[in-house]
């Protein structure tokens, strides 16, 4: 599925963008505009001009909101949330770059702006987390006796992008939510300096403990939903965090090392082989690998920064222990695992996560034929949502 770019990576962000209109997060028009005024290849062009189309949008939801339009204002703080986050996505090649908090605060002010306009309002809350917070918004469902589904992102996707490609449909269907950034994520990331961390029930269950404090919540519905990488955050987290009654992998993770080991075909072991033993040669190889592929220059930049890395082959020993051996045995709870029929980054992946499992399960996978054969079903969001949430009433039996 290719929009307007011929390189893998641009396009992909260009229909992630576009993908947010299903839920008033995009309109079309704005990004095929930005998308053709961008010089394929040229990360400051992107940046450049989805800020220009960001900063545009943003200014006429503050003309709607001066004039008292609230509705108009609501809809174009959310459009800035997602294309300030768009502008931002390729400057991570260097992570001292001031743009990156610049749009980071940005995209979530917008946001901000926005969820205070909605009724019920989004609330903004902080989760106590060891010695500091974790950002989360949070929306309660105006029906009684209904289930809560927490919602997290993964690798580079934010709280705001969660809210509104999740949060609303979720709300529509009567499930109170919460989404929330954790280490390596966000705004624990950029102003923080929290990296990512495999054990990810250290940062789950003070989420749980949150949650379950509320007095909506019914102890026996709580969901747990992991985007991308998230994937194997929450498969991770549940196989220590009992609390959790349904884990959704959005896809399923088993190894995430997989993703270098099918991008570059080379088997997992050799790859932390040559990291350990030549790394001199392989950052050098790595490199030169990063100039002609887009996906492997943000990828590895990316990964760097949030996994506190200052080499490649530094970034493949961290990476080697966010990996489901041994550990997805100890899972109890319902898993509903995701699959995407031409994810490009984890494809595969979600069959080995599934195969490791010893608690009650399904897969669910996504085709061509729906549309929604992306990563994370990526340009699907209805369907997605619909499948997604349609098994979960079946659950939970939650109908509306």
């Amino acid at each position: 599925m290719k929009i307007i770019f011929n390189d893998e990576q641009y396009s992909f962000e260009m229909l992630r963008a576009i993908s947010q209109m299903y839920y008033k997060g995009a309109d079309i028009g704005e990004c095929l505009s930005t998308g053709y005024r961008i010089k394929e290849g040229d990360d400051e062009s992107w940046y450049s001009e989805w800020y220009r189309t960001a900063e545009r949008i943003f200014n006429y939801g503050e003309e709607s909101y001066a004039k008292k339009h609230y509705v108009s204002a609501r809809e174009c703080y959310l459009r800035s949330t997602n294309y300030y986050r768009t502008a931002e996505f390729f400057l991570h090649s260097n992570t001292d770059d001031p743009r990156i908090v610049e749009l980071w605060e940005k995209s979530s002010s917008s946001f901000a702006k926005a969820a205070g306009l909605f009724d019920p309002p989004f609330e903004h809350i902080e989760i106590p987390y060891e010695d500091t917070t974790l950002p989360a918004y949070y929306m309660k469902s105006e029906r009684n006796n209904c289930p809560t589904i927490i919602v997290q992102t993964g690798f580079d996707g934010t709280l705001e992008e969660l809210c509104i490609g999740h949060g609303f449909p979720a709300h529509d269907r009567g499930y109170n939510f919460l989404a929330f950034e954790g280490p390596g994520q966000g705004r624990v990331l950029r102003k923080q300096k929290l990296y990512f961390r495999y054990d990810w029930e250290k940062v789950i269950t003070p989420i749980v403990d949150y949650v379950l404090s509320r007095k909506e919540t019914d102890p026996s519905r709580i969901a747990l939903m992991g985007i991308s990488f998230g994937g194997y955050l929450a498969p991770r987290a549940v196989a220590f965090e009992h609390r959790i009654a349904v884990c959704i992998p959005n896809g399923g993770i088993y190894d995430f090392m997989g993703t270098m080991e099918q991008s570059s075909g080379i088997p997992r072991e050799q790859i932390v082989e040559y990291a350990k033993y030549s790394p001199e040669e392989f950052d050098r190889a790595t490199f030169e690998f990063m100039k002609k592929d887009t996906t492997s220059r943000w990828g590895m930049n990316d990964g760097m920064w949030k996994f506190n890395c200052k080499t490649p082959h530094e970034y493949v020993e961290k990476i080697s222990h966010y990996r489901m051996k041994d550990v997805a045995e100890k899972i109890k709870c319902r898993m509903i695992v995701i699959d995407s029929e031409s994810d490009k980054l984890i494809g595969g992946q979600a069959q080995k996560l599934y195969d490791a499992l010893k608690c009650p399960k399904e897969m669910l996978i996504f085709t061509t034929e729906e549309g929604a054969e992306e990563h994370c079903q990526i340009g699907a969001a209805a369907r997605s949502n619909q499948r997604i949430f349609d098994r979960l009433d079946e659950i939970f039996e939650n109908r509306i």
